[in-house]
């Protein structure tokens, strides 16, 4: 009996070896894709703004190649910090209702729909600042600083990012 669940085993862990690699096939396609996404959209940009030549050496260009190479992590973190804040608004709603005996015992239902209210109320609220960092940037960088410094900007984040 115990050759058979060491049999059962080894199909289970193929299984999920398989599943494993086909997810990683999957997100890698996902992730070049959306790099080619954004090296065209870059094309277009530099199109419409007609700019020709980007040279590195421009310091405006360099400076702005920094700070969109960061703008991922930024985003990232915010991100990150956004999933612990709405997770502790959810903590604290379990908390709240496992304060009542009869949710306790079993003789009352949970409140799934606040549970799904706060998640969703929150999911909307806390990316409302990486959205606006996002979409922000670069529409800041070009008014305040011009055409050279959003032809920064975009390929810092782009090479960061991915």
């Amino acid at each position: 009996m115990a050759e058979l669940g060491d049999h059962v085993r080894v199909r289970t862990d193929a299984l999920d070896a398989a599943g494993n690699t086909t997810a990683a096939i999957g997100k890698g396609f996902a992730i070049g894709s959306a790099a080619l996404v954004s090296l065209s959209l870059y094309g277009a940009y530099c199109t419409r703004a007609e700019i020709n030549t980007i040279s590195l050496l421009d310091k405006m260009v360099t400076a702005c190649l920094l700070i969109g190479a960061m703008l991922p992590y930024w985003f990232s973190a915010m991100t990150m910090q956004s999933v612990g804040t709405a997770a502790m608004d959810m903590v604290n709603e379990v908390r709240r209702q496992l304060k009542d005996d009869d949710i306790r015992n079993g003789s009352k239902d949970p409140d799934y729909k606040a549970c799904i209210r706060i998640s969703t109320t929150a999911s909307l609220r806390e990316m409302v600042g990486p959205g606006l960092l996002v979409i922000g940037t670069p529409i800041i960088f070009g008014f305040l600083f011009g055409t050279k410094a959003v032809a920064g900007i975009l390929p810092g984040a782009l090479v960061s990012a991915v």
